[in-house]
């Protein structure tokens, strides 16, 4: 397991299962605090895999195209 990764899954308010992999721990913090002030539940994942664990939406928050096109709004 690679427990540098700071990963994110919630489940958001449209019914998906959404998971958020960001490049630091302050960044996935200000997301599950905006996550569980809107009444939502959140956890922090150690890894994931594409191959073997399951979401309905996977972003790369590290990469600036899906920041660009993620946002936590339409989710919540």
């Amino acid at each position: 397991m690679n427990s540098d990764r700071k990963i994110l899954q919630f489940s958001a308010a449209t019914g998906f299962l959404v998971v958020l992999e960001f490049g630091n721990i302050e960044e996935m913090k200000e997301y599950e605090d905006k996550i569980t002030h809107a009444g939502l539940k959140c956890k922090t994942l150690e890894n994931f895999s594409f191959n073997f664990d399951q979401a309905d939406l996977f972003m790369d928050m590290r990469s600036p195209d899906c920041r660009a096109q993620f946002d936590l709004e339409d989710w919540i």
